[in-house]
């Protein structure tokens, strides 16, 4: 999963998001910076009932939000989304390489015509810095 910097300069890049199920979420500037959150039909949490582990539907309402506004959500997106965000903004037929490195993963993508590798600790990280690489050419190309 990518930091919340990270998503929150993807945000600020211009990345916008059409929520859908199993989406991840934060909601930053709330001191539940640490709080990751899914986009889900129906919660279920694990919480400890008497001693014991239980599966427990719905929220408790000592904590429940009734409802944030979307603008005050952060998208946390996935490995896959990150992925299929680049391949919408690269060229037909420009590559979109991923590989393993000595120190975590390197994403290769076709920028302004030439090739550019972005090093990220994991692949979501990598694919991210180079997302982000692509939404700033986007913006100062318009």
């Amino acid at each position: 999963m990518i930091s919340l910097e990270l998503a929150r300069q993807l945000h600020e890049a211009g990345l916008t998001w059409q929520p859908a199920e199993r989406d991840l979420f934060a909601l930053p500037g709330r001191d539940m910076d640490e709080q990751i959150f899914v986009v889900s039909p129906l919660p279920a949490l694990v919480q400890r009932v008497n001693g014991y582990p239980v599966v427990a539907f719905q929220a408790s309402a000592e904590w429940a939000l009734d409802y944030v506004m979307l603008v005050d959500a952060l998208w946390l997106p996935s490995e896959a989304q990150l992925r299929e965000q680049i391949a919408v903004r690269l060229e037909a037929g420009s590559p979109l390489r991923l590989e393993q490195t000595a120190s975590g993963y390197r994403c290769t993508v076709s920028l302004a015509g030439a090739p550019r590798a972005f090093e990220g600790v994991s692949a979501s990280n990598a694919y991210g810095q180079a997302l982000l690489a692509l939404l700033v050419h986007e913006a100062s190309a318009a």
